[in-house]
């Protein structure tokens, strides 16, 4: 995918997180800042949605937005995106794994959305501890956790198969030898978080759900659903236990009903309210 196309794929994708985010969870969040406004740095923040949200939301009333991300191009598009918002916004294009090993500055909310599961959470959770100042607190907001389906079902046994080779790449997935995934990482965030020295405040589901009405998708989601069906594609094209016959014919199915308002999809994924332990 292309960096045009990545960027209009997350714009896509605010809609379905809007839905998502478990507005209890956010609550929390809003609650536990209280009536100082917060200095936030968002880890993995993409185009600004999520400040975007904020700033919409109106409550929380950010001091600062630190936003890092390690794609040049998404940053660029969050300047463009956050330049009327009403809080001074700091973007840095820098891998996140750098920021947090350079970094001096401590952070009353830290916001990793739709991020951990792309790493090794127990590896990078030490680290991001040490951002916040005492008392500060941390969401980990649209965490993956090991549930994809497609509707209507098109061959239980095929459409299974593909479903679970694709978590299968998210738990084999490597970078710079490392392994870089957790297909189900919204779960086990419940017990690795207090062994990496955080305390749950609050925690909950935060599922995408994407369906037709009518026939036709909300916003620009029928593209979000497009790009989905492209990351299965790029993910499991070769991929020795599925035969290039057997994908070709379900993608082709798919983006069929995609094309006909008739795709429904539905994945789980959990939202997190955290602080420093002790």
């Amino acid at each position: 995918m292309n960096e045009a196309s990545f960027i209009r794929y997350l714009s896509a994708k605010k809609t379905v997180d809007d839905r998502a985010l478990n507005r209890r969870v956010w609550d929390a969040m809003i609650a536990r800042a209280g009536t100082l406004p917060p200095r936030v740095l968002e880890l993995g923040g993409g185009i600004g949605t999520m400040a975007e949200r904020a700033a919409a939301d109106g409550r929380l009333k950010p001091r600062s937005w630190t936003l890092v991300d390690e794609q040049p191009a998404l940053v660029e598009e969050a300047r463009r995106r956050l330049g009327s918002v009403p809080f001074p916004v700091d973007l840095r294009a820098v891998d996140v794994r750098v920021f947090i090993a350079g970094n001096a500055d401590s952070f009353d909310l830290i916001v990793a959305h739709a991020f951990l599961d792309l790493f090794e959470p127990a590896r990078l959770l030490p680290g991001i501890r040490g951002l916040a100042r005492p008392g500060g607190t941390f969401l980990f907001s649209i965490t993956f956790d090991g549930l994809t389906a497609w509707e209507p079902e098109i061959d239980g046994v095929l459409d299974g198969r593909i479903v679970d080779l694709y978590h299968r790449t998210m738990d084999e997935r490597l970078v710079d030898g490392r392994r870089s995934g957790d297909s189900r990482c919204g779960r086990h965030l419940l017990t690795l978080l207090p062994r990496c020295g955080y305390s749950i405040l609050e925690a909950g589901s935060s599922d995408w759900l994407v369906l037709p009405r009518d026939g036709r998708y909300p916003a620009d989601e029928q593209f979000f659903l497009e790009c989905m069906l492209g990351f299965f594609e790029e993910s499991l094209a070769g991929h020795p236990d599925l035969g290039s016959r057997d994908l070709s014919r379900w993608l082709e199915q798919r983006r069929a009903q995609l094309a006909a308002g008739g795709l429904v999809f539905l994945a789980h994924q959990l939202d997190v309210l955290a602080a420093p332990a002790g």
